[in-house]
Formats: C-alpha cells, structure tokens, sequence
C-alpha cells in the first residue's frame, strides 16, 4: 500500500516559513535509496528539486524532505514491508554515519554511553541540523526516557529510527516508540537493557 499521501499533504501544511533540514538528511536517504533498490531507483527518485546537487551543511526546505520520504517509502515499501518501516530505516540510517569520525567523539567522549546524557543534549543536536521544532527530553528510570518534540512535522516512524539508531550507535540494545498527540506533536518512550 503506498504512503498515505493525506498524512504527507497534513504535514506539509504544518510547515512555516523558513523550516528547513541540512542535507546531510537527503545525501544519506539518497544512499539508502541506492544502497536498497540500486541506481536506476535513485535516477527515478533525483528528479525536479531533488535533482540538484545537495551540500550536506547547507540547509533546503523541509518540504522538499518530506515529499521525498514519502516517494521513498512509496520505492522500498516492497523490499521494508510498510511506509513507516522505510520512513523508520531513513532515521536510522541517518544516524549511522555518525559510527565513525567527528560524530564518534559526541557518541563516545561527550556522552560517555550514557544515552540519558545524549537525550538530553537532543535540542541541541537538532539546532544543529533543523531550524523548526522543540525538543525536551524527561528521565523516567535508569534504563528509560521521555523525548517530547512540538512543532517537527516529520513523521514519527523517522525519529524512531534516529533514537534506535543512535542506541545502537552506543552499542546498545533499544526500543523507541512514537506516541503522536498531533501532527506535529509527538512523545517518544525510549527504553533499553
């Protein structure tokens, strides 16, 4: 079944002015997108604004990333088994360049492991790499947390795979799962061994 494009047109009109995404978001989908259903797959995919070369430290809209993802999911739903498995395998895959180099120091030296530390520091990684959106994160045990996002119209199967993939990052065994209040509201409870 392809994606649901009324949810897609949902969160399109959730955007502002000015909400913007770096590129690194695109480069690495385009990756996934070549990596799973081969070139001819991402040819098919970089076409109108998608077929511009993309800086990974500059910003472009948000929209742009979401009309993407979802013709992404609409391309591997097939191969992932539903729209938000591939929208969860983009998050996830976003996260895993930062296994090695520079992004290693955040995960290993800054956090020491400890995901409760790199959760907190969400807000902050996200002003890095996105001008929209709140983020909060809440200590609920020792092994389990809260991240509360107002405001990010993306879709709530994407960020699992950010926060499962920067658990495995750390070497660590998780779940992360969405609980939307709204479009662009959403709580995610992370837990893990």
């Amino acid at each position: 079944m392809p994606a649901n494009k009324a949810d897609l047109q949902a969160r399109l009109s959730a955007i502002h002015p000015g909400d913007n995404a770096l590129g690194l978001f695109f480069t690495t989908v385009f990756s996934l997108v070549e990596q799973q259903a081969g070139p001819s797959a991402l040819m098919k995919l970089r076409t109108g604004e998608l077929a511009q070369d993309f800086s990974e430290l500059r910003m472009y809209p948000v929209k742009d990333f979401l009309q993407m993802i979802y013709q992404v999911a609409d391309l591997l739903e097939a191969k992932m088994g539903s729209p938000e498995a591939v929208f969860r395998a983009c998050g996830e895959y976003s996260i895993t360049r930062y296994n090695s180099g520079p992004g290693r120091f955040l995960f290993n030296v800054l956090v020491r492991g400890d995901p409760h530390k790199l959760f907190s520091m969400a807000q902050i990684g996200y002003n890095t790499a996105v001008t929209y959106g709140r983020r909060e994160y809440q200590v609920l045990s020792p092994k389990s947390g809260v991240l509360r996002a107002n405001g990010d119209m993306v879709p709530p199967a994407y960020h699992e795979g950010i926060l499962m993939g920067s658990l495995k990052v750390l070497n660590i065994q998780g779940r992360a799962r969405a609980r939307a209040q709204a479009i662009d509201r959403v709580e995610y409870d992370i837990n893990w061994n």
